[in-house]
């Protein structure tokens, strides 16, 4: 009696193919259950840190590659019965509870006046908008340009409201040609659209005495400025992320105070309004308990140390001078805080104080909280779940103004 060879080993790489077909449809599954487990569940560390970063840039993307995996793994179901159908459960409830997460994201989104597009949510992208100019406005305590990108307005009637970006990067960091893609598209919407450099801290040079009134010298420039590139100097808001959400606060303030110093003289503008995402303005409550995002054993504390020069014991006098609560005033610009509730390194609790003492003293502050969501959490792909959740807050925020 003889047996076709042929048909068995076909048969065998078939299986084959199927198991290794279910074994990557399960790492999917499980990045998913990760990811939404690292996100419901918070202090599990490293895994808590990761998925908050993880569903603003990428979270809608998962859902439908969860969705895709268990509806595969159903189909090997012909093959690998028990397996195929662990897998497909399995990853199906995973999707379910990272779905879930999402949509709390979205609805957030929505209520504060935001909006997303899901197609777009799916498949981020990135990219370079090229500013169309980058004058230098001034120079250094050591003799560097530092230069104010401008990005023209489109599509404008009349003179634009005008934007001034200070942009993040712990003060040691960054630059004003950092996200281009987002201050391209407020030019889109219609603004004039300048981001400003400013004197970088280093281990030997603390810059918290500089880059705020480098920050008021670009004010002043911009109103300047603004007229000639068809912007309105009376419609100035002053913007800012992070290290900059700081110099934001603190300028904007204390120019309504009439406090602030320019380092090239002359009359700081008072912004209209003020716009920032994740702002240091509790630099203590950073240095005590912030650290990077997915990294506990790695404190934050260092960055404000080479701002400052010191730490908080050593140096109170400049902590003070930069945090946000000592700069409020009932006459300060009205202002819009987005918080990630997750927030690592800038903890939301410093956040939240601030907001609740501005309110106290009659300033016009909105706090909108960002679910499930980390430091920096729109700028890692734009049209992420989180980039659109910052740009269309925003941009409601400021239309709902006139600006």
């Amino acid at each position: 009696m003889t047996t076709s060879a042929g048909p068995r080993r076909g048969r065998r790489l078939t299986g084959a193919a199927a198991g290794l077909a279910l074994v990557v449809l399960g790492f999917v599954g499980l990045t998913v259950l990760l990811v939404a487990l690292g996100a419901l569940v918070p202090g599990l560390g490293a895994l808590s840190g990761w998925a908050t970063v993880t569903v603003p840039a990428r979270g809608a993307t998962l859902v439908v590659a969860g969705l895709v995996a268990a509806v595969l793994a159903l189909l090997l179901r012909r093959r690998l019965r028990w397996a195929a159908t662990g897998v497909a459960i399995g990853t199906g409830v995973a999707t379910v509870a990272l779905a879930v997460v999402v949509g709390i994201s979205v609805v957030t989104t929505v209520a504060a006046g935001g909006s997303v597009n899901p197609f777009r949510a799916v498949v981020p992208s990135s990219g370079l908008a090229l500013p169309d100019g980058d004058p230098v406005y001034t120079t250094g305590p050591d003799g560097a340009a530092l230069h104010a990108a401008v990005w023209d307005p489109r599509g404008a009637t009349g003179p634009a409201p005008v934007l001034v970006y200070v942009h993040g990067g712990g003060w040691n960091a960054g630059s004003e040609l950092g996200n281009t893609d987002d201050l391209r598209w407020f030019a889109d919407h219609g603004r004039l659209v300048v981001s400003v450099a400013y004197t970088l801290s280093s281990g030997t040079r603390p810059t918290w005495d500089v880059a705020g009134p480098e920050v008021a010298c670009a004010l002043t420039k911009v109103a300047a400025l603004a007229p000639g590139r068809g912007g309105d100097p009376s419609r100035i808001v002053l913007a800012g992320d992070s290290a900059g959400g700081q110099l934001a606060v603190s300028v904007g303030y204390h120019a309504a105070s009439g406090t602030q110093p320019s380092s090239c003289g002359g009359t700081v503008p008072v912004p209209r309004g003020v716009l920032v995402q994740y702002p240091a303005v509790d630099l203590v409550d950073a240095y005590e308990h912030g650290h990077f995002p997915g990294q506990p054993g790695t404190p934050a504390g260092y960055l404000g140390q080479l701002y400052t020069g010191g730490t908080p014991e050593q140096v109170p006098d400049r902590y003070a001078a930069v945090s946000g609560g000592p700069a409020i005033t009932p006459r300060a610009p009205a202002t819009l805080v987005i918080g990630p509730t997750r927030d690592e390194l800038v903890p939301p609790g410093g956040v939240e104080r601030f907001v609740d003492q501005a309110r106290a003293a009659g300033v016009d502050a909105t706090l909108v909280r960002m679910p499930y969501a980390n430091h920096a959490y729109d700028t890692l792909g734009t049209g992420s779940l989180g980039n659109q959740a910052r740009l269309t807050i925003s941009e409601h925020w400021l239309a709902d103004h006139g600006w």
